[in-house]
């Protein structure tokens, strides 16, 4: 309440051309809103992680910036647009996105923009991790390509017994999902599925797995949905670890985005090596969580500047250093003695 009252004294009376002179955003019936207003507010009002507004926006445009410099050259205009698509696909498509984004109040060049940011955080990760050859073989050896099926559904028993004796003599599978199937959301794509372990209710999954590819069931599969026709479209076969090496290390990078640990190091050890200087002493804040290296770092760090001080002090042990001590002791003693016999 005090800020509040300060700052409505300090427009008023002496400081009142200073704070008319800034550019206007917004204005009531009630009064103005003016650039230094607002930008003052957003210095000083706290979010829950603590920083200011100021502070997190500054943050993510020097994060923008720093991002672009070091890795604009390896992020694409073609990167991003196979990014957005696939982010875009579960949705029908990228008109069908953009529409669903708009509902949220973003753009496409929003999430454009995101897209960048996240493939350069990507890069950057890249660069900071190192993949072992017994990271990768462990990977491959849970890795598992999942086979394709497709399924028609309908909510009647004899229509699905009639649907497997079309099939039987012969008719397209596609046409039969088109003319039949109740599940709207694969009819584009001929009933096609990605078969996805535990993405499936049990009966689905079960029966599928005993098909041969090409194969379809000769009974109605029954779930909570109704009855299905299931069709195994592919079997999926992994190819050798040289093959699949490239996929592999992706995914790996994939996991490595999603440990915050790794993203924190990464992108703090870019920060610091930028140089940031923030002129505002209100949004000093903005990049502290960035400069000091993580824990673990700190203590590799000091190990390496404790070596060369340990060495020099013959801190390692040494097979002489005993006889050279009980010498060392002898000499003090033997001072010692002298100093009494003079006394």
């Amino acid at each position: 309440m005090k800020k509040m009252l300060f700052g409505a004294v300090a427009c008023s009376g002496l400081l009142l051309a200073g704070c008319a002179s800034s550019p206007e955003v917004a204005s009531t019936e009630a009064g103005r809103v003016r650039e230094d207003e607002l930008f003052e507010r957003m210095k000083n009002e706290v979010t829950q992680s603590g920083m200011t507004y100021g502070e997190q926006m500054l943050q993510q445009i020097l994060l923008e910036d720093i991002l672009d410099h070091a890795y604009g050259d390896e992020v694409s205009d073609e990167d991003i647009d196979a990014e957005l698509e696939k982010e875009a696909e579960p949705y029908g498509g990228l008109e069908e996105f953009e529409e669903m984004i708009a509902m949220q109040g973003m753009s496409l060049d929003d999430v454009r923009n995101s897209v960048r940011t996240s493939l350069q955080v990507r890069a950057a990760i890249q660069d900071h991790v190192e993949i072992t050859d017994e990271e990768i073989e462990e990977a491959y050896e849970n890795y598992t390509i999942d086979s394709t099926v497709a399924h028609i559904l309908v909510e009647d028993l004899g229509l699905a017994e009639e649907i497997i004796d079309e099939l039987n003599d012969g008719a397209d599978f596609g046409e039969l999902v088109a003319e039949h199937s109740m599940d709207t959301g694969t009819i584009e794509s001929d009933g096609e599925l990605v078969l996805e372990p535990g993405r499936f209710v049990p009966e689905f999954e079960e029966a599928a797995m005993e098909l041969e590819e090409g194969e379809f069931t000769q009974e109605p599969v029954e779930s909570q949905f109704g009855y299905h026709i299931i069709k195994l479209v592919e079997e999926g076969e992994k190819g050798t670890l040289e093959e699949e090496r490239e996929t592999i290390e992706a995914m790996l990078i994939d996991s490595y985005m999603q440990d915050q640990a790794v993203v924190q190091e990464a992108i703090g050890k870019l920060v610091r090596d930028a140089n940031v200087q923030i002129s505002d002493e209100d949004l000093t804040g903005a990049m502290q969580q960035f400069m000091e290296p993580a824990p673990e770092q700190q203590e590799m760090d000091q190990d390496m500047l404790d070596e060369p001080l340990e060495e020099g002090n013959g801190v390692e042990e040494d097979p002489e250093s005993d006889e050279d001590a009980d010498t060392d002791g002898d000499t003090e003693s033997d001072s010692e003695e002298a100093e009494e016999d003079n006394e």
